[in-house]
């Protein structure tokens, strides 16, 4: 028998260090000035408020929880994170001093929620990221739990909200190290307590809502923002993964300064500024967020089909207590419109395993850019390694889109072809047909 994880409902949330805080913040600081051009709009009315603080950032990138700490010095955050957070080895000798307070990503955690309340109970400020992982096109999560706005009423501390512009711009999830260009930290009282009680879910939820939108790659170049790279496009072709002109997925390749597709050739390159300009009759979006949409519009047409289904061939690890991932079997990871899962056999002792997860309130997952995706099932984190090097890009936009279409959520318009393009969308046979 399988041993169980930990159980969180007795974890005891500490304030962090204040020896510690004040060696990272400085060093944060000036980190934001010489990596990028860090910039601080801080809301007076912060300063006013004694706290506790829940304070809310969106994830743009991930100078995101030091970017907050800076703004919010000297109050120090008890940062809220996924279990994946703690098993980062270099992190390991600090969790405690930091205050880490683990949540299981996009599954129900009651036990952290507890931890949460304590800690706020206690007189401690938390920071934390309802988007739950970082943004891949630049733009906000397409949806915000309403269970947000009940938490923040049931929690009752003075609430922040933050957002990076240009974060994104200067280090996207796909790119290995930073572009240097403006960030613009903006901090913002949102609640106070007493402004939270008084109004209700629902008010809450449509301010939130609000707040959770953003584009980055429209504000670069809305903005006309530079942000410096010898290599701006290098890694890419991990979020842009088919190709507007032929509509071929995984042929896509990045370089310096291009992303080519090896099927049809088809090249565009990419600039400091955020823009994409076709070459020798390629074709190709303005901007990586319509790219991604477009991409968004392929997997619903998917969807649309009555016999809808994709599986890889895979390698499940799991996490353990002392926070290890420990390859556990190999086989085949699915997901049609009702399911997402794996059906393999253990190395361990070649017997049969089956994880598996209804989809209905399945709004995303948890991706990794070395081509792995996350499901957590009480309180324990398994992962899927794809053997052939791809496909957690698209099991994530399938994802997305199949809640929107499960749940009748407002369907974008149609996205429009670049001239050009060979694409041929035919409608597909639907359930109904």
């Amino acid at each position: 028998m399988e041993k169980s994880p930990k159980n969180d409902n007795h974890f005891e949330p500490r304030r962090p260090s204040g020896f510690l805080y004040w060696i990272l913040v400085p060093l944060f600081k000036l980190l934001a000035k010489i990596i990028i051009k860090g910039r601080f709009v801080r809301d007076p009315a912060i300063k006013e408020r004694k706290g506790p603080f829940v304070v809310l950032g969106t994830h743009s990138c991930y100078m995101d929880i030091a970017m907050m700490a800076i703004s919010m010095f000297p109050v120090r955050l008890n940062i809220v994170c996924g279990r994946d957070v703690f098993t980062w080895k270099k992190l390991k000798p600090f969790r405690e001093a930091l205050g880490l307070i683990p949540i299981n990503q996009f599954e129900m955690d009651l036990g952290s929620i507890r931890t949460m309340k304590r800690a706020v109970d206690k007189g401690l400020s938390l920071a934390l990221f309802p988007e739950g992982k970082f943004t891949l096109d630049g733009k906000n999560l397409f949806y915000l739990p309403e269970s947000l706005a009940k938490f923040l009423k049931l929690i009752g501390a003075d609430v922040v909200f933050m957002h990076n512009y240009g974060g994104y711009c200067s280090k996207p999830r796909w790119y290995s190290g930073f572009k240097r260009g403006l960030v613009t930290n903006k901090s913002e009282l949102l609640f106070t307590a007493e402004e939270l009680k008084a109004k209700s879910a629902k008010e809450i939820h449509e301010v939130l809502k609000e707040k959770f939108t953003f584009n980055d790659p429209l504000y670069q170049q809305e903005n006309h923002l530079r942000y410096k790279s010898k290599h701006p496009a290098l890694g890419i072709h991990y979020i842009l993964y088919k190709c507007p002109k032929c509509g071929a997925e995984y042929e896509t390749v990045s370089t310096d300064h291009h992303i080519v597709c090896e099927k049809c050739s088809n090249t565009v390159s990419y600039d400091e500024y955020g823009k994409f300009t076709p070459e020798d009759g390629s074709v190709t979006f303005d901007r990586i967020d319509l790219w991604y949409d477009f991409e968004r519009e392929s997997a619903r047409r998917e969807l649309a089909d009555k016999n809808f289904r994709v599986s890889y061939p895979a390698v499940w690890a799991q996490c353990d207590d002392n926070h290890n991932y420990n390859d556990m079997g190999e086989g085949e990871f699915y997901m049609d419109r009702e399911r997402i899962g794996f059906k393999g056999k253990k190395y361990a002792d070649d017997r049969e395993v089956v994880i598996e997860v209804p989809l209905y309130n399945q709004f995303t997952l948890v991706h990794k850019n070395y081509e792995a995706v996350d499901l957590t099932i009480d309180n324990r984190v398994n992962r899927f390694y794809f053997k052939d090097v791809k496909y957690s890009c698209k099991v994530n936009i399938l994802v997305e889109e199949n809640f929107r279409l499960n749940h009748g959520l407002p369907i974008p318009d149609p996205v429009k072809l670049p001239a050009g393009s060979e694409i041929e969308w035919k409608a597909p046979e639907t359930a109904d047909d």
